[in-house]
């Protein structure tokens, strides 16, 4: 009985040591993955996001906050005025008190981005010439400006890429009659992952908290230096596996000439380069830019 036991129940070939250490393998995989995981902090059902829009935009925006508080319960409190109501508004300051202001970019250069109050904005749309009047027809593109001190600014940034956004906001200005923009693929926190040079990495790194703390997204910042950062990307590059290619890189002069994957993230720098198939392009080009602010 007991051969027939021990043919059919061998002992185990693996010792005591073998099991430990597969066991310390089996954990040290589990946190690194548990340290990818992106930390969000869960929106507050509470706040109440105060907004100043243009009355043209009355009926997609609705639809767009609707929509918006069925994904993440918040609130708002939404003024609508006409252009003429919206100038006056400006230009008495009076408005100068909403986190959010969204209106065409031509109004707020004049009216509110001289104050330094709001940010440049989010682009979410254009307007659709042959419905508007002449004296209202501008080629500047409609903005979600968010306030530079509001304590709601994280949900208010995320509120603009939803707005930009193809599968979320887009539908609805599409369905209302406006021209819309390349934005961002929809996530409440996308993570944008940032190659830097091994010298900045730290500095770039505290920078990345920064503007993750204001826009509520997360970066995986990552440092290499010059030679290697152009072999991962060369290499990457020839493959058929491109999502794995960094959003961002910062701080490189150039890419072998052959490498087609970057563009500058900005005219008249090419510190900073976006990868063409990243998701998150709008994203990446003003962490570049705040960065740039920051430095």
């Amino acid at each position: 009985m007991n051969q027939d036991f021990n043919k059919i129940f061998k002992t185990p070939k693996y010792t005591g040591v073998t099991l430990s250490l597969l066991s310390m393998f089996v954990l040290a995989a589990m946190f690194v993955v548990w340290q990818k995981v992106p930390n969000q902090d869960p929106l507050e059902s509470e706040q109440n996001i105060s907004i100043l829009c243009d009355l043209k935009l009355k009926i997609p925006v609705e639809k767009i906050l609707a929509s918006f508080k069925k994904e993440y319960p918040c609130s708002f409190s939404v003024n609508f005025l006409d252009a003429k109501e919206f100038t006056s508004a400006l230009e008495n300051k009076s408005g100068s008190n909403a986190d959010l202001l969204i209106a065409n970019k031509t109004i707020l250069r004049k009216f509110v981005l001289a104050y330094s109050n709001y940010g440049q904005g989010i682009p979410f749309a254009f307007e659709n010439l042959f419905n508007s009047p002449p004296e209202q027809q501008s080629n500047e593109p409609f903005v979600c400006s968010i306030k530079n001190d509001t304590p709601h600014s994280h949900l208010a940034f995320a509120l603009g890429r939803y707005f930009s956004a193809p599968s979320r906001g887009q539908f609805f200005l599409a369905e209302a009659g406006f021209t819309g923009v390349n934005g961002d693929i929809w996530k409440l926190r996308p993570t944008i992952s940032v190659l830097v040079p091994k010298t900045y990495e730290r500095r770039i790194k505290d920078i990345a908290k920064k503007f993750s703390k204001v826009e509520g997204v997360n970066l995986d910042v990552m440092g290499k230096d010059e030679l290697e950062a152009n072999a991962t990307i060369h290499l990457i590059s020839k493959s058929n596996a491109k999502e794995y290619l960094p959003d961002l890189m910062i701080g490189y002069k150039e890419l072998t000439p052959d490498n087609k994957s970057y563009f500058p993230a900005t005219e008249n720098s090419r510190k900073g380069l976006v990868c063409f198939s990243t998701r998150y392009k709008r994203t990446a080009i003003r962490f570049f830019n705040f960065y740039n602010r920051e430095s």
